[in-house]
């Protein structure tokens, strides 16, 4: 991963096939796509913690990443026109490969405008409890953390898009509430699809 100051990058994958010598797999990720791949890989520690072994698919422009927790690795697809190429990597590399994006998305989320306003609401945002009844205290703290940035990201982005109604809330001095509002609604959202079979199942 080759991340840019402009929040786009470049992601390349070297596969060397017998007999085959080594071909690449290259793509470009604009800003949104960087996004999306972070909180995919976040999603995926989340899952983890549960030992949820399901396949997750994550759909970019070009380019589909499958994470398979039982096979402990990815299975990245690059289809340009006709063509498509396949290559596979280990789930631990590429937790390590997108450390770096992980630590730049997050820090952008909190260096934006309304950043430190969501970071303040989002922390006074309970995660349900019985969403992860087996994980001892030190893990269900780790938990939280990891939804908290998760929900900066999202939210943070969310609040700059042009025409936002979550950055209305979050300018006007007396929609502040609502504002919370919505944040509230989005960390519950987001800690129930990350994880409903794991709640349902226990």
């Amino acid at each position: 991963m080759e991340p840019r100051d402009d929040g786009s990058a470049r992601l390349s994958l070297a596969i060397s096939g017998a007999g085959r010598g080594i071909r690449r797999i290259a793509c470009e990720l604009d800003a949104g796509d960087v996004l999306q791949l972070v909180l995919f890989c976040e999603a995926a520690g989340v899952r983890d913690l549960f030992g949820d072994s399901a396949r997750s698919t994550l759909e970019l422009d070009g380019l589909q990443i499958e994470d398979d927790p039982a096979a402990e690795e990815l299975r990245l697809t690059r289809r340009t026109g006709y063509s498509e190429q396949v290559g596979s990597l280990g789930r631990a590399l590429f937790q390590t490969e997108m450390a770096g994006l992980v630590d730049i998305c997050l820090t952008r989320a909190e260096d934006s405008r309304h950043g430190a306003v969501l970071k303040e609401m989002i922390s006074r945002v309970p995660v349900p409890m019985p969403l992860y009844p087996r994980l001892d205290a030190d893990a269900g703290e780790a938990l939280r953390h990891r939804l908290h940035e998760m929900a900066l990201m999202l939210l943070a982005d969310a609040s700059q898009t042009r025409g936002s109604a979550l950055g209305r809330l979050l300018r006007g001095k007396k929609t502040q509430e609502q504002a919370q509002d919505e944040v509230t609604a989005l960390v519950g959202a987001l800690a129930r699809s990350l994880f409903p079979r794991a709640a349902l199942s226990h």
